[in-house]
């Protein structure tokens, strides 16, 4: 009976309906809706509790297993090269649709009045935040206190080097370490699927209580970044699918079908750390991706693979400078890729926080970095569940094109152990 329910509260169907429902109630009862929000913040926190300690175990184990077998050990430097290549996906698509519609040029008085005050209310946000470098984000000087403030880009940084050293240490106890990580690892993973039998109750709670927040008069004023986005959001998703399915021998609505809980999950709590377990999950049983490497690639992704961010740092910053008239040229044009491509694969968080990541970007393009915090702030709840899903599938390309000679390997090993049949033995006799 027990696994009957879980099913049921498990299925897409019933995960989708917890989300729209929910979104249902802000709408119209948003009164009501923002008491659930309590209740919404305390499941996320449910679900984060076990992302930072299956996050740690899962990297640490996976690198190191990827190191001490030398047919693994090979693959970084695919997984480096394809890295890069993939964040081009989303750049690509914010670039392309920002170019041929230009959604930030004439958005007419209203629209200009309403940011305008915004602006007004909100520009002591961007007085006095420091550009934080990438370095400062990523590097420790204490990793106690790192994992106590969950500053998930450091602790990635420290949990690759962990990991490294225990791939390269000749040491018995490395093998013993990498066992315990391990076990750890299936521990949290298992209180991990005890907190997902709430999740249809829990994401109607989240869902909720983010449309009671939403300010519908600014949305509507930034109604054209929006749809523009989520039309950027859909050209990416389209490429990513069509190239997974390209190297996974799938049809694009097959690659979604078989990402759809890390996929929904992402896109329902703005957050793709919460998918991470759905995503290894999916990764290994539905694509059949080493799990060395579904370890490795997905919790280092979700952290530092942000297709999401770049999607959102280049279409915002491209809508500035539509906004202000701001012609970039295309030396400017390649400076806003490398500085989106750095800036937003590592950006970790949502709305008014991305604004001094951002500023440096805008600045160094001659666009004026006063307006980033509204536009940021204003549409974290409509733009940031699209780039979290998109997060997600970017990590999930990444990981399958990384394991990919594995499984051609293992391809390769099946067929020549299949016994041939209907083939006739030649006859050598004269």
């Amino acid at each position: 009976m027990l696994k009957i329910i879980l099913k049921i509260v498990g299925h897409p169907a019933t995960i989708i309906a917890g989300v729209v429902s929910g979104l249902a109630f802000g709408l119209h009862f948003s009164e009501s809706a923002k008491l659930l929000q309590p209740f919404g913040k305390l499941y996320v926190a449910l679900l984060s509790m076990c992302v930072l300690p299956i996050l740690v175990t899962a990297l640490t184990w996976g690198i190191g297993q990827m190191l001490r077998d030398p047919t693994t050990r090979k693959l970084f430097p695919r997984m480096a090269g394809f890295y890069v290549l993939l964040l081009l996906i989303p750049f690509a698509a914010a670039l392309l649709v920002a170019l041929l519609f230009a959604p930030g040029a004439d958005l007419g008085d209203a629209t200009s009045a309403a940011l305008g005050q915004q602006m007004a209310n909100q520009q002591a946000l961007t007085q006095g935040s420091p550009f934080v470098d990438l370095l400062d984000r990523m590097v420790p000087d204490n990793v106690f206190s790192a994992l106590s403030s969950a500053a998930f880009l450091k602790i990635v940084f420290f949990s690759i080097l962990l990991g490294l050293a225990l791939g390269v240490i000749d040491s018995p106890g490395a093998d013993t370490t990498l066992q315990v990580l391990n076990s750890l690892y299936a521990a949290f993973a298992k209180v991990f699927q005890w907190v997902l039998v709430l999740l249809p109750i829990g994401l109607f709670c989240i869902a909720a209580g983010n449309m009671a927040e939403a300010d519908p008069e600014l949305l509507s004023a930034l109604l054209h970044y929006v749809g523009f986005f989520y039309l950027a959001g859909a050209l990416a998703i389209l490429s990513l699918s069509l190239y997974l399915g390209l190297i996974s021998r799938k049809t694009p609505w097959r690659v979604l079908a078989d990402l759809k809980h890390p996929l929904i999950m992402a896109f329902a709590t703005d957050n793709p750390l919460v998918a991470l377990y759905s995503s290894m999950r999916a990764l290994s049983e539905s694509f059949g991706v080493d799990r060395r490497v579904t370890e490795t690639v997905a919790p280092f992704g979700v952290i530092a693979n942000q297709h999401g961010q770049v999607l959102l740092f280049t279409f915002t910053v491209l809508f500035l400078a539509q906004v202000y008239g701001v012609t970039l040229g295309i030396a400017g044009t390649a400076v806003v890729a490398v500085a989106c491509l750095i800036s937003g694969a590592t950006a970790f968080g949502g709305g008014a926080a991305l604004a001094p990541i951002m500023a440096p970007i805008l600045l160094s393009a001659g666009i004026p970095d006063s307006l980033s915090v509204v536009v940021l702030a204003t549409t974290q709840a409509a733009v940031a569940p699209l780039g979290s899903l998109l997060t997600v599938l970017g990590t999930a390309a990444l990981a399958v094109i990384t394991a990919k000679p594995l499984a051609d390997a293992r391809g390769n090993a099946d067929k020549a152990a299949r016994p041939t049949q209907g083939q006739e033995v030649p006859n050598d006799a004269p």
